[in-house]
């Protein structure tokens, strides 16, 4: 009987991103990898864009899968060369908040748990935002969010605590709502933006999700918008949100959408997959159904 091939499989690090240190992260991959199915190389990222160009090259050799060790930002980096190809894309959490991860429950800081998911999972083709910048896997959008990401992306601590903490420094002090143009497919919305979020993925990260059914194999984003509220209601907001009930808070409206242009400005500050952009020109959004293979556990029926 003629043995199977095995797949090659691309592990590529960011060794900066999250809290957790990634040093021991190639003896794991040693210790769990199914050697019966795959062959694998492992890379560090150097730079910001990296991740990306890897993959790109990992494809060109016709790798099977590239595996990204890191947040969302890490994955995003690596999904940006894989949307297309034949290429699937893995994951091992390691970041900050593990949205995209969390919402196809592959475990977050587990090397093991996610490992398995690699050796046992299915391959199934899921959506992605497309922005006229660049490809999004979880949310983007502007407002508090952006802010707290600029602002958080220069807290020399990560972590759950220091996210919270440039949360409540942003609104206590600095946050002002964008002005802002925005047409959602045929609505069109101007006012000042508290919250301006579109998700693919359920997550926020930290397992804080917006939207109870969020699907990454509909087609369309979920968008919740908020304006401004008194900083007495923030309690109850917040536990809204946490809660998935959004529709329960005054302020807040939810939209489902294909395609999104938000008309910017000099003072736009964005994030896409939690990291910071501020762009002078307008921004255009829109899904794209089922663009790239992603290894998800074997059990995993909702997505």
């Amino acid at each position: 009987m003629e043995e199977a091939k095995k797949k090659k499989v691309m592990f590529i690090i960011n060794p900066i991103s999250g809290v957790y240190k990634k040093k021991n992260i190639p003896e794991k991959v040693a210790r769990y990898i199914d050697y019966v199915k795959y062959d694998y190389t492992i890379r560090f990222t150097q730079y910001a864009g990296h991740a990306t160009l890897i993959a790109q090259q990992a494809v060109h050799e016709g790798y099977e899968v590239c595996v990204a060790v890191g947040g969302d930002g890490s994955i995003n980096e690596v999904a940006q060369s894989l949307v297309g190809t034949d290429t699937a894309l893995g994951i091992i959490p390691y970041g900050s908040g593990n949205g995209f991860a969390t919402h196809l429950k592959i475990p977050p800081r587990d090397a093991k748990g996610a490992l398995d998911v690699l050796n046992t999972g299915k391959t199934v083709k899921l959506d992605l935002i497309k922005s006229n910048l660049r490809y999004i896997v979880s949310n983007a959008g502007f407002g508090i969010d952006s802010s707290v990401a600029r602002r958080f992306h220069h807290h020399g601590i990560r972590g759950l605590a220091s996210y919270g903490w440039a949360v409540v420094k942003e609104l206590l002090f600095y946050f002002q709502p964008f002005h802002a143009k925005v047409e959602i497919d045929d609505v069109t919305i101007e006012r000042e933006f508290f919250l301006f979020t579109a998700f693919n993925a359920n997550q926020y990260g930290y397992d804080y999700a917006v939207f109870p059914f969020t699907s990454m194999k509909d087609g369309v984003m979920d968008v919740i918008v908020m304006t401004r509220f008194p900083v007495w209601k923030l309690p109850y907001i917040v536990a809204c949100l946490i809660g998935k009930r959004s529709d329960l808070i005054k302020e807040a409206e939810a939209y489902r959408a294909k395609k999104i242009k938000i008309h910017g400005h000099k003072k736009m500050v964005y994030q896409f997959d939690g990291d910071s952009i501020i762009h002078h020109d307008d921004i255009t959004l829109e899904a794209v159904p089922q663009c790239i293979n992603v290894i998800v556990p074997e059990n995993l029926n909702a997505y």
